[in-house]
């Protein structure tokens, strides 16, 4: 436990430095480089987070870097320590040696008592986060209408090449269009008149969302988040996240359109989205 937290903290020092560049470099970047690569930056920093690869850098070389060379150190200084002496805490002793009684004879060290506390914050942080998506859905769910055979959603499906089955619900609890569901894709409309033309550019937005897979991104960018809880700015990269994957998907849905259709898709996306 103790040495996955440690490469957590590693991970989250990394990601908190990325973070802040890119937060600072926003307003030139936001100019100068197109949505899509905007949005894969901050899709990099969230693999940054989780993956460790630093770990496949060789040992030989990994140790000449003081943050990869002090956890083993640590670890053989702690080894020594618990076959010399019995002790528990000393006065003036590091960090990585105090303990905490927790029973008569039973006792956990300070490092290992803040790894279960960040366990246990990944974990409830995962858990309401699940469990208010659940029951948003079933929510949704219980008030939405099936629109079986949407002839205008099976032409933008055959438009994009969406060929997985995905449904399509109407709900009066939902204010402006979404997409919910990795592996049960359904796509939530308003209960109001939307003339088809409008219509099309909801559809075309939402089943964008199905084709790139940035749902996946989401979910991927809450684990982090989870993982990370203790960090303030993945906070900030997750909301990041959610709003260069909006961008950018409305400029992959918008490229090949016209003026006029670029014009009547940005105001029915604001119309919606007020």
């Amino acid at each position: 436990m103790l040495e996955l937290f440690r490469t957590v903290l590693v991970l989250s020092l990394l990601g908190f430095g990325m973070t802040a560049v890119l937060l600072l470099l926003k307003p030139v970047t936001a100019k100068r480089l197109p949505a899509k690569w905007q949005y894969y930056a901050w899709v990099a920093v969230l693999l940054v987070m989780l993956v460790p690869v630093y770990k496949l850098i060789p040992r030989s070389e990994a140790q000449r870097l003081p943050i990869f060379s002090q956890p083993a150190a640590e670890e053989r200084q702690a080894g020594t320590a618990s076959q010399d002496t019995d002790t528990v805490v000393i006065e003036g002793a590091p960090f990585e040696y105090r303990e905490i009684p927790i029973g008569a004879e039973r006792r956990i060290r300070l490092p290992e008592l803040i790894a279960y506390i960040w366990l246990f914050g990944a974990v409830l942080f995962l858990t309401v986060v699940t469990a208010s998506y659940i029951v948003y859905l079933r929510r949704r769910r219980k008030s939405a209408v099936l629109l079986d055979g949407f002839a205008l959603f099976e032409d933008v499906k055959r438009e994009l090449n969406v060929k997985r089955r995905i449904k399509i619900r109407m709900s009066p609890d939902v204010s402006s269009p979404l997409l919910v569901g990795v592996f049960l894709p359904v796509v939530y409309i308003p209960c109001r008149e939307i003339p088809d033309e409008n219509m099309r550019m909801v559809l075309l937005h939402e089943l964008m969302h199905y084709r790139r897979k940035d749902l996946l991104i989401k979910w991927l960018s809450i684990f982090v988040n989870a993982v990370h809880w203790f960090n303030p700015l993945a906070y900030l990269l997750c909301a990041n996240v959610g709003q260069a994957c909006e961008v950018s998907c409305d400029m992959e849905v918008t490229k090949g359109m016209s003026d006029a259709e670029q014009k009547l898709y940005m105001k029915t996306i604001l119309d919606l989205a007020e």
